[in-house]
Formats: structure tokens, C-alpha cells, sequence
């Protein structure tokens, strides 16, 4: 374990500040409360079971969580797959790797931004295995070629990689219009980041899969607020609160019309406080929508 104060990897000292860093060291606080982010939850277990069967990690696997962030899904993924050396956790926010401290035996933190640590030639064929969770969105398209070239090199003979990204399109989640437009400029298409793995030497599959997501409306308006997703981080504080309106009255008023036709067909049989409950914080339920590319060194 390392001390997430003192540099004690040559990667360290090349950490670049940008706004996704500073995204994340603005949302660090509140970022484990995030539903997608809840540790010991059903979706992270789901998750992580989902990423293993595609990775395929045995005990002795150097494994690699790019983008680990806090490190719970790095201290998961060890937990599951009983892995016999911790999982080192790489990510260029001082403030979430802080929280990675607690998972001492499980998660080795590295303060690095991806493109510094997979040009660290001194790792090459140090791995097994290495998950991009959530972070690939996060590179410029002209750094992508060079992020998994590096990340070839680091790989061992038969090593996996992961991609675990979400789609270009983003109108199954309940965002407010502008944001969609936001999701759109920054999430490439995953045929970019298939190709990319491709002229880096990866044998590449691509597969997807839908967890459906259910809360209280209150929550994700909170949520969205909070900005958990960086794609909601350039938003001022008027340009939120006019999209969290956005949300709450299309989602009211989807919710009114399903509840006033689901009380005509089977009766009115709850109270007047609970139906107004429910229309003032209706659950709302959605699909979070996954793409997982998978590449082989071969």
C-alpha cells in the first residue's frame, strides 16, 4: 500500500490536473452516495460478476482498475475473484484515492492520470488483467491509440482487457435536454474505442447488457444536482436548476397519467395522502445500458 501523500511511483509526479479531475475533486464528498456507486449494493455485486466473466481474473492475476476512484469497486472485484495481490487502483484525484486508504489490504492506490501510467515502459507485461470502468469517455479521441497501445505493451501474454463503457445516445436516461446534448459531444461511439483496440493489437468482442434502475424521483434530482456524472459538470448553478425542473415536470407529469389510468382500471384503493405522495415523488425507473469491449493479447 501506498501512501497517497508522498509520490512513490514515477507516475505520480506526471499527474495532470484537468476538469474531470477537478470534477471529481469537487464531487468526492458525496460520490459513494451516488445509487451507481453504493457500496455493497445488488448492482455493484451484479457488476462486478458481469466485468469478471468478461475478464476472467484467477487468484494469481495482477490486476489493474483504471480510474479506480474511492477503490470500492477495485476492493469488490479483489473480494469476488479472491485475488491474491491487491488491485491497483490508478486515478489522477488525490481526493477520491484518500478514500481508496481504507481498503488496505484489498487496493493498492496510485496516483497517475491513464495516459502517464501507460507509458511507464518499466510495467510492461506487469499485468493480467485491466479494467477501463466508466473512464475511456474521459480521453481525448487522439490520446485513445496511444492509451491502448500502452496498455498492450503492459499486459502480459494472454491478457484481458475490459472496456466498460455506455452508449453514444443517451435518451433512456431521464436527463434534461441540454445534457443529453453535453452526453452526446463527450461519449464517442463504441466502435471507436473497438477500433482503437484493434490497431493496438486486441482481439476485440463487443457485448451489452441492461440493469434496470429504480428510485425515488427525489433522488435522482439530487443526484443530477450533485453533478455524480461528470458529463453534468460544466452546468451553472441556473443552467441546473432550470434542467432539474425539465426532469421533475415531464417525469410528474408522466407518472400522474400513469397513476390516474392504473386507478380507473383497478379501483381507487389508497388513501388521498398516499396518492399524493406518489405524485409528487414518484419512483422512476430506467435502464442503465452497458457496453463491454473486450480485448485479448493474444
Amino acid at each position: 500500500m501506498q501512501d497517497n501523500g508522498s509520490p512513490s511511483h514515477p507516475c505520480e509526479e506526471q499527474a495532470m490536473v484537468s476538469n474531470q479531475e477537478a470534477h471529481y475533486d469537487d464531487v468526492a464528498k458525496e460520490y459513494n452516495k451516488a445509487w451507481f456507486y453504493e457500496d455493497g449494493t445488488d448492482y455493484q455485486q451484479w457488476l462486478v460478476r458481469s466485468l469478471q466473466t468478461r475478464l476472467q481474473a484467477a487468484p494469481d492475476s495482477r490486476v489493474v482498475d483504471m480510474g479506480g476512484g474511492t477503490g470500492n469497486f477495485s476492493a469488490a472485484f479483489y473480494r469476488e475473484c479472491e485475488l491474491e495481490e491487491p488491485v491497483l487502483c490508478v486515478d489522477p484525484s488525490r481526493a477520491l484515492l484518500a478514500q481508496a486508504q481504507r481498503h488496505v489490504s484489498e487496493v493498492e492506490p496510485l496516483l497517475a492520470d491513464g495516459l502517464s501510467f501507460v507509458g511507464m515502459t518499466a510495467y510492461n507485461q506487469a499485468y493480467d488483467r485491466i479494467l477501463f470502468k466508466e473512464v475511456v469517455h474521459h480521453f481525448p479521441r487522439d490520446e485513445l491509440g496511444v492509451v491502448f497501445a500502452g496498455t498492450f505493451q503492459q499486459l502480459r501474454p494472454g491478457g484481458r482487457l475490459v472496456v466498460m463503457t455506455r452508449p453514444h445516445d443517451s435518451t433512456h436516461y431521464p436527463f434534461f435536454h441540454a445534457a443529453h446534448q453535453t452526453w452526446k459531444a463527450v461519449q464517442q461511439d463504441e466502435t471507436i474505442y473497438a477500433q482503437e483496440l484493434r490497431t493496438a493489437g486486441f482481439d476485440v468482442s463487443v457485448d451489452h447488457a441492461d440493469y434496470t434502475v429504480t428510485m425515488p424521483l427525489s433522488r435522482w434530482l439530487s443526484m443530477v444536482e450533485s453533478r455524480f456524472w461528470s458529463t453534468l459538470h460544466g452546468f451553472s448553478d441556473a443552467e441546473m436548476a432550470e434542467g432539474l425542473k425539465e426532469i421533475k415536470a415531464r417525469f410528474l407529469r408522466d407518472s400522474q397519467s400513469a397513476s390516474s389510468t392504473t386507478h380507473r382500471e383497478q379501483g381507487d384503493h389508497k388513501g388521498e395522502a398516499l396518492r399524493c405522495e406518489e405524485r409528487n415523488d414518484p419512483p422512476i425507473s430506467f435502464p442503465d445500458r452497458l457496453v463491454f469491449i473486450t480485448g485479448l493479447k493474444a
